[in-house]
Formats: C-alpha cells, structure tokens, sequence
C-alpha cells in the first residue's frame, strides 16, 4: 500500500518527456497492486502498456518511482468533511 504523501521525494531521472494519460493509470494501477516498494514487479507490469516509440528504459524502476512520486506531488490528498447532524 502506499505511503504517506509527505515521505516521498521527487526523483530527477528518466527521459524528460510527459507519459500519457494512459501509462500514469496504469503505473497507479500497478502500485496499488503491488506497492510503493516494489518497483521491480510495477515496471514489468506496466511494459506492455507502453505508447509506440518509448525507448526500452522508459519504464525502469527508477524511472517509474520518479514518475510516481510526481503524480502523488501533483494531486492533493482528499480532506475528510466533517459532517454535523
């Protein structure tokens, strides 16, 4: 499962290029499968899903680490509503 936002840190490697809509699901998808540790299991996971013309490193374990710690940077974590009755 993954861990708390504030113990993630951007990490600057991999190609410079965005991913697609797509690779970003499917990148969370897998974390959620096998966690934020495991980057061996999340890059083989996701390989298949790759857009045409990623070079064979696109998603390295660093790489997908990197890419994952800037999704959960770009998203704010949900504020939970008190609700009065």
């Amino acid at each position: 499962m993954a861990s708390g936002i504030g113990k993630h840190k951007i990490l600057n490697v991999g190609p410079t290029e965005p991913w697609s809509i797509r690779e970003k699901l499917c990148l969370a998808s897998s974390v959620m499968r096998s966690g934020d540790q495991n980057w061996v299991s999340v890059s083989r996971a996701i390989k298949p899903f790759s857009e045409p013309g990623r070079p064979p490193d696109w998603f390295s374990q660093k790489h997908c680490a990197s890419q994952y710690s800037e999704l959960l940077e770009a998203t704010e974590a949900p504020k939970s509503v008190q609700k009065y009755t």
